[in-house]
């Protein structure tokens, strides 16, 4: 009773009470036995299907979600008519997009199952303004919960709001010019509740027993239990047909001889001793005999065969047309899908959730949640390995003094972002990836941490040399330059494809050799350089693509005790070649310096070799904007513009002082 004074919705009305007033359930007494009240509403309207519900009785849990009546309706309409019935999925009223909706037909067929709903979010300027969240979540919780993972994880946010109102949902979250605000809310989703999961249990009572049921099972229990609601409408119209037509029949009757029946009921001493006279005399059913007792003598005087006769023909066909239906399964749920198409053609709305299959490798995943920063990866002769900040390295003017680096001599460095992946190769001839997040950041004078924690080397297996695999890399070819002399073109899909830490075979290194670098590339010329000072540009267009599993072809021919430092692809004409001696002299050439040879010959010389300059430590092409890193015992950072511009014969500028270089790195 304490119900009462809750206010129906009209779809409540049209859909869960109607045909109630014909008894199309059963009831019992209330509580208090001064009234009845029913068991089950007819529930026209797939009340368990469209509207979520969720509870614990009977030692059981149930978790129902909201789905569209739209598509409920179709789904029953596909069962009617033998076809396998399928929900595209849950339409939750707060929106939101799910992200596993391949799930979901396993979850229409066992009943049970989730679903991945994540917030909807937009990008204004700079900031994240999220407009739908999951089913279920709070506003308030969820500022609180991105308030606490900015002060704990994401520097990036700088401010979060809430600008929701009558026009609907709005948390803005302003983040820092340089930040990436797609990459801040993929991790928000898998820090907060802007992503959660929404848990399939449906569990139902089915003829008073706890029951799991499927989708098909839904649709089966509400069609039977509607049909068994319209037989209940169709007997409860039918007796009342027939008692009415019992009824007119009688007036018909006493048409016929109306003077003598209103004479007869006058003489009559009551109207009890009319009706019985009116059943004995005149041959009256009882039924009959009431009604015309019953009613006044002026409108028994006026009575028309007309209308009684229309409307017995009415009630003749009415009843005819009852007992159809209910002799008839077919038209029995022909009614109820109408009555279920006119209640959607009037409560039926649009889909609000969207639904979307967002399949994500596990690399992919890891690096959505990693914010990007440009770094410089640094690997030493022992193996350890570290990334630090680009920003941390500030230019200073050549010939200066350079920061303290580690004790341990750098092998190579590389200049990537965290959302990069580093390609590995070792002195087996094997390929490992690795993403750059998952490096630690380490400083100057930190030693980092060995790389085998990293990936699964072999005990006698070091990593040789690292190239980057950028996130827009459109390259076709891995290529290879090997401190010998030899080149290798490999299609890139052969290595992008791998697992990430186990490793593959990358090359077939002869032995005695090693890699000197390896470069993503298309079909540019290439020119390499070696220690002693020669140089040889040639086309690579004309290089077949071969195999993991080859060794690759003559590039130059060496001398005596040289060997191959760096290959370089000629990307941009305009650039100049950068090249550094042990003892820190440095100069620019311009390409065009380089004569096109043909593949394996000597080449030219580009570097006079001397006892204070030392041979060549290494390479790399500039431009007016880029800056340089040399790295030995200590470091400096250079701008490319300080580097002078010289011939190939020339020894160039001191560029650090009392600098014994062994790696530089354009970054």
């Amino acid at each position: 009773m304490r119900y009462t004074e809750a206010r129906l919705s009209k779809l409540a009305e049209d859909g869960m009470l109607f045909g109630i007033k014909k008894r199309n359930v059963d009831f019992i007494p209330n509580y208090s036995e001064d009234a009845e009240e029913p068991i089950t509403l007819p529930a026209i309207f797939p009340n368990l299907l469209c509207n979520p519900n969720t509870g614990i009785g009977v030692a059981m849990a149930c978790n129902f979600a909201p789905h569209n009546l739209k598509e409920v309706a179709a789904a029953i309409h596909d069962y009617v008519d033998g076809k396998e019935p399928m929900l595209p999925g849950p339409d939750f009223p707060t929106g939101g997009i799910i992200i596993n909706k391949d799930d979901i037909p396993a979850i229409m067929n066992t009943g049970h199952g989730s679903v991945k709903v994540r917030a909807k979010y937009k990008v204004e300027k700079q900031n994240l303004v999220f407009y739908e969240i999951p089913y279920g979540t709070s506003t308030e919780a969820l500022i609180a919960e991105i308030g606490k993972i900015a002060e704990e994880e994401i520097a990036d946010i700088i401010n979060i709001r809430n600008e929701s109102n009558k026009k609907g949902l709005r948390i803005v979250i302003e983040c820092k010019k340089d930040a990436n605000p797609d990459s801040i809310a993929m991790k928000l989703f898998t820090k907060t509740n802007l992503q959660t999961s929404f848990s399939y249990n449906q569990v139902a009572l089915v003829n008073k027993t706890p029951t799991e049921v499927n989708l098909k099972d839904c649709i089966r229990i509400y069609l039977e239990h509607n049909v068994q609601c319209l037989i209940k409408e169709c007997k409860f119209d039918l007796q009342k047909a027939e008692a009415r037509l019992e009824i007119v029949e009688g007036l018909l009757k006493a048409l016929k001889n109306i003077d003598t029946i209103i004479t007869f009921i006058k003489k009559s001493e009551s109207s009890v001793a009319a009706k019985d006279g009116l059943i004995s005399e005149f041959g009256f059913t009882e039924p009959q005999a009431k009604s015309i007792v019953a009613m006044r003598l002026g409108s028994l005087a006026k009575l028309e065969g007309v209308e009684l006769n229309n409307e017995k023909a009415k009630l003749l066909a009415d009843i005819n047309e009852l007992n159809k239906i209910l002799g008839s399964e077919n038209e029995q749920l022909n009614i109820i899908l109408n009555r279920l198409d006119d209640l959607v053609k009037k409560y039926g709305d649009n889909r609000k959730t969207e639904l979307a299959q967002i399949d994500m490798p596990k690399e992919e995943k890891e690096i959505a949640q990693v914010i990007p920063e440009d770094v410089v990866v640094m690997l030493s002769q022992t193996g350890d390995i570290k990334r630090i900040l680009k920003s941390s390295f500030r230019t200073q003017r050549r010939n200066g003094k350079g920061i303290k680096t580690t004790d341990d001599a750098t092998m190579a460095l590389i200049k990537t972002n965290t959302i990069d992946a580093l390609l590995l190769f070792t002195n087996k001839g094997k390929m490992y990836r690795i993403i750059v997040d998952n490096i630690p950041v380490g400083t100057n004078v930190s030693k980092g941490v060995n790389v085998s924690t990293l990936i699964n080397l072999e005990i006698d297996e070091k990593v040789i040399a690292i190239t980057n695999l950028a996130r827009e890399n459109n390259n076709k070819y891995v290529v290879f330059i090997t401190k010998n002399g030899l080149l290798k073109k490999t299609s890139i899909e052969e290595y992008t494809k791998t697992k990430r830490t186990t490793g593959i075979t990358a090359i077939n290194l002869k032995e005695g050799d090693s890699i000197a670098n390896i470069e993503l590339m298309d079909e540019e010329d290439i020119i390499l350089i070696t220690k002693k000072g020669y140089s040889i540009r040639f086309e690579t267009k004309d290089i077949a693509a071969i195999g993991r599993v080859t060794a690759g072809v003559k590039a130059i021919k060496l001398t005596d005790g040289d060997e191959v430092l760096v290959g370089l692809p000629i990307r941009n004409n305009k650039e100049t070649v950068a090249v550094f001696s042990a003892y820190g002299n440095s100069k620019k050439t311009k390409i065009e310096e380089f004569p096109l040879q043909a593949r394996a010959g000597k080449g030219v010389t580009i570097y006079k070799i001397t006892p204070t300059t030392g041979n060549i430590i290494g390479a790399t092409m500039v431009n007016d904007e880029d800056n340089v890193l040399l790295v030995g015992k200590s470091s400096i950072c250079i701008a490319a513009t300080d580097i002078p511009l010289l011939s190939r014969t020339a020894v160039g500028n001191l560029m650090i002082q009392n600098g014994q270089l062994n790696s530089i790195t354009k970054i």
